[in-house]
């Protein structure tokens, strides 16, 4: 539940440091890491699945023009180029202090508490293209619904089928009509 309270945009980080002051500095910061460090591991493993969808879509793409080259200056193919501008930006990348999709988030201030019926599948999906991973991660982890209802309700439905004068209905017969 830790880190669908971090997925809220009501709570996020704020609701699991409160946790300092329940459990104590000590066991609330080992905590507090983990689930970190989960939410972490897990956008990695989503940011990984979304390039390669983007890659394998990529495949199925047309090749680009070529650009077309100036007789003063060097000509390059459109590989070329490619594989020139990307390692320029890897050398300038490397000296900027890059955040991940999480950081971003984790800094925004929450939500205010003020709506009563705030729908948060909704603020995931009108903000989805400013955090998409967190937005896919957020639609996987929120739709699992944490009731119990379902599942203790078909266990008690013994005593619909079992009465006084239906007390001798055959295990086969009494399955069937549960299970149906």
């Amino acid at each position: 539940m830790a880190i669908e309270t971090l997925l809220d945009p009501r709570y996020k980080m704020y609701l699991l440091n409160f946790f300092r002051k329940i459990y104590g500095e000590m066991e609330a910061c080992v905590v507090i890491g983990q689930v970190k460090r989960v939410v972490q591991d897990l956008v990695l493993k989503y940011a990984t699945k979304g390039r390669e969808r983007d890659q394998a879509a990529q495949l199925d793409m047309p090749p680009p023009p070529s650009i077309p080259s100036s007789s003063k200056g060097r000509k390059f193919s459109h590989e070329d180029w490619q594989a020139d501008f990307a390692a320029h930006v890897s050398d300038e990348s490397a000296f900027i202090n890059t955040k991940s999709e999480l950081d971003y988030y984790l800094e925004e201030r929450p939500v205010p508490q003020t709506e009563h019926d705030f729908d948060i599948l909704n603020w995931w999906k009108s903000n989805g293209a400013k955090f998409p991973t967190l937005q896919a991660i957020a639609r996987d982890c929120l739709a699992i619904s944490i009731s119990t209802i379902a599942s203790e309700s078909s266990f008690s439905t013994g005593s619909r089928f079992v009465t006084l004068h239906r007390s001798r209905l055959r295990p086969d017969t009494l399955e069937a009509l549960m299970c149906n």
